[in-house]
């Protein structure tokens, strides 16, 4: 901002003394014109005084007012501020560093501060202070444990400058700091830093092999992971490719490396994978490998932690574990089943009379009279599984259909498996059982069938079908309104239904005593809530309790946008009508400015060059006191400074205008460097220019505080004054249009609107606008 001329001030100071200097000296008319001069001369300077002493005061009251705005922001930041003198002493501090330290204000001042720091870090401090004195005015920082006066330890981060004083306004040399509490960060990172060197720990000293990959390759792994290679130094494994360590395919033709990238990419999506592989050792023993990995952060580096272990025993058991579940189930079904055996030498179908009764065919005939009568359709996928059972020496076990000699159509499940001859390998016979599953086929297939029409009734139709047994666990969950609360079907099946949807509780107690229920619920899992209308009932004879859902989500979410389609339009009605408002009070603005505030002026200027007598000036104060009516008139119908600087500045001037022998305003604006919505500044600032002129008009209030804070998507309005108050009629009235309009403006802005009040105590208005883009 440019500097005034002070030749050209003092000019204009003389300019306004001379118009304020009383007519006429005093002196008798024999007087000298000299002394008439000199006379008027001193009137003129003692006008002159009186002026530069007004601005003087006026000057020394902004300057108190700006000094008192700067000690409650010190004493009020989060960050502690002391000052100390050369020997350490506190100076000065404010309430944080005091908060920090423990003992109040007046306790600390005149007290070293480096009695707070622990003793073996004082040494510490003290080359701080003196690599602060050694470059002042240059900022350093340091980090410090500082004991409270309880006992307490906090660690601070330290900000400082030196300064070496001012003689000329009684500044004494000294030190001027700053104090972070940085305790959390420092915990954090001590945490973080035990962790790894658990980790480290654990990956050491494990009995399993572990590796820590780059990718693909090995960076480290403990003992058991080169004893597991027989290898002797970790150099020897260092940097190798994984997939190195197995053969280049797998049983079943798939690529080692395909296997290895495919689970480690799964470990890097899900956090975990597994992987079997098999290796030969270099003496030929086969050796089954089990890996799982997962992620790992190391010294902020993003890694793959791998566990390797020898399965080769338990993979040997779960053969042998196969092999006897295989035995015993075919034990299992020839106590009610026929058997049968084909020897394929001979070519025959040895069976005994339950085979022979399924079969409808005699003992010893040639088995490809049973081939014959397999159903065509399936001919092909029985001569598979032979063949496959015999290439394969495995088992098989399939169920077709027969075309039976009665001419029926019967349904079979067969299995069997070929014995071999030990010295040739040829395949010898195939021994095998047979039932007859017809019955159960055709029961089976009409259930399927309602299953079927079941399952697709559930899919398409926005039901849910719950069934929890006597023990309140779910049986049964299935239904498409589970995929909007993250379920798949039968996901929950097992597990307390009073556990998964607490809120149901009662409910479900009650259906489980026995009782039907119908009711609306509203189910909440993993963010999302799905509102269903529920009926159900216990089945005494299954004991089990059943409960359909039909999904209403969507028709309450048609009913509640309906709701806000409405408000919105209301709110669209609002701001037109708003806009409407301004737009008029503008043009009124620029009426009043334009025309009759250039005619005052006009006049005024006519009134300036008339001869001066008592009429004309108190003319000129008429007039001087209507420009500054319509002034105001047009300030408070359309502020210029809320369209050209925003609403901070538009309600700091609204606030200015007010005299402070009228009403002392304190304004406090928070979180407003961001622009408000232009139809939302214009609401905030005409709703507080309409509470201040209640206040002035009807509180008789000494003080009244006003404050304007945006917290997340909300802004927070209050207007609080310290009057005769609100008696609880006049509150129920609304007190008066002014307020009436208030909670018009409010409500159409979806806001909430609460006035406190106490006769004698004062009133409160408090309110809550939401934030939209």
């Amino acid at each position: 901002m440019p500097q005034a001329d002070p030749h050209l001030a003092l000019q204009a100071l003389r300019r306004r003394a001379e118009q304020q200097r009383p007519q006429g000296s005093g002196l008798p008319p024999t007087t000298l014109p000299d002394a008439h001069r000199l006379v008027e001369e001193l009137q003129i300077h003692q006008v002159e005084l009186e002026m530069q002493y007004e601005e003087l005061l006026l000057a020394q009251t902004s300057a108190e007012q700006s000094r008192a705005q700067y000690a409650d922001l010190y004493d009020s930041a989060p960050v502690g501020y002391c000052t100390l003198d050369l020997g350490g002493h506190l100076r000065q501090l404010n309430q944080r560093t005091s908060q920090l330290l423990g003992p109040p204000h007046s306790q600390l001042l005149g007290r070293r501060l480096a009695l707070f720091v622990v003793p073996n870090q004082r040494n510490q401090f003290a080359d701080f202070l003196s690599q602060l004195w050694a470059a002042p005015g240059q900022r350093r920082s340091c980090e410090l444990t500082l004991r409270h006066h309880e006992g307490e330890l906090l660690h601070a981060q330290l900000e400082g400058v030196a300064t070496l004083g001012n003689a000329e306004v009684e500044q004494a040399p000294g030190y001027h700091l700053a104090l972070l509490d940085v305790s959390e960060r420092r915990r954090a990172a001590e945490a973080l830093a035990a962790s790894e060197e658990r980790f480290r720990a654990t990956f050491q000293q494990s009995r399993d092999a572990m590796l820590l990959l780059n990718e693909h390759r090995v960076m480290a792994a403990n003992a058991a992971a080169l004893h597991l290679l027989d290898l002797a130094a970790l150099p020897q494994l260092q940097g190798h490719q994984l997939s190195e360590f197995w053969p280049e395919t797998q049983p079943g033709g798939a690529r080692t490396l395909d296997a290895l990238s495919h689970s480690i990419a799964q470990a890097q999506a899900r956090g975990w994978s597994r992987l079997e592989l098999l290796r030969q050792r270099a003496t030929g023993e086969a050796v089954w490998d089990e890996l799982s990995f997962n992620p790992v952060l190391i010294g902020g580096q993003h890694l793959l932690h791998a566990a390797w272990r020898n399965i080769t025993t338990r993979k040997h058991s779960e053969q042998q574990l196969r092999d006897s579940e295989a035995r015993l189930k075919l034990a299992l079904a020839a106590a009610s089943t026929g058997v049968w055996s084909w020897n394929l030498a001979a070519g025959t179908l040895e069976q005994d009379a339950r085979a022979q009764q399924i079969f409808g065919l005699a003992d010893g005939v040639p088995f490809a009279l049973l081939q014959a009568l397999v159903h065509p359709a399936d001919a092909a996928r029985v001569a598979q599984a032979l063949r496959q059972a015999q290439d394969q020496r495995t088992s098989f076990d399939l169920e077709h259909r027969l075309l039976h000699p009665s001419g029926e159509v019967r349904y079979v499940a067969t299995t069997g498996r070929f014995s071999f001859d030990e010295a040739t390998g040829q395949a010898q016979c195939l021994n095998g059982l047979v039932r007859d599953v017809t019955d159960r086929y055709l029961a089976e297939e009409e259930l399927d069938y309602k299953n079927r029409l079941l399952h697709t009734l559930l899919r398409n139709v926005p039901v849910v079908l719950a069934r929890l047994g006597a023990d309140g666990r779910f049986r049964e969950l299935v239904g498409p309104p589970l995929r909007r609360l993250g379920l798949a079907d039968n996901e929950l099946v097992g597990r307390e239904a009073q556990a998964e949807f607490p809120a149901e509780a009662d409910r479900i107690q009650q259906v489980l005593a026995g009782h039907p229920v119908n009711y609306t619920a509203v189910l909440n899992r993993a963010g999302e809530a799905v509102q269903l209308q529920v009926a159900g009932f216990f089945d005494a004879e299954r004991q089990e309790a059943v409960l359909f859902g039909t999904d209403i989500t969507e028709a309450s979410r048609l009913r509640e946008e309906a709701t806000h389609q409405e408000l919105r339009r209301q709110q669209e009605l609002h701001a037109i009508i708003l806009s409407t408002q301004e737009e008029e009070r503008r043009r009124i603005a620029e009426s009043l400015h334009n025309g009759v505030g250039q005619l005052l002026y006009a006049t005024r200027l006519h009134l300036d060059a008339l001869p001066p007598s008592e009429a004309v000036r108190a003319s000129q104060d008429l007039l001087n006191e209507a420009i500054r009516a319509t002034r105001s008139i047009s300030f408070e119908l359309t502020p210029p400074v809320l369209e050209g600087f925003g609403l901070p500045a538009a309600l700091r001037e609204l606030t200015r205008r007010i005299p402070a022998s009228h009403l002392a305003v304190d304004l406090h604006l928070q979180n407003l460097d961001e622009p408000l919505p232009a139809p939302l500044a214009t609401a905030v600032y005409r709703i507080v220019q309409e509470l201040l002129n209640n206040v002035m008009k009807h509180a008789q209030a000494q003080e009244v505080f006003v404050s304007v804070a945006r917290e997340a998507n909300q802004l927070h309005l209050s207007v609080e004054d310290d009057g005769r108050g609100l008696d609880p009629q006049a509150q129920a009235a609304s007190a008066g249009i002014g307020l009436a309009g208030i909670r018009t403006r409010v409500g159409l802005l979806g806001g909430a609107l609460e006035v406190k009040s106490r006769p004698g105590r004062g009133t409160g208005f408090f309110l809550q606008l939401p934030l939209r883009g």
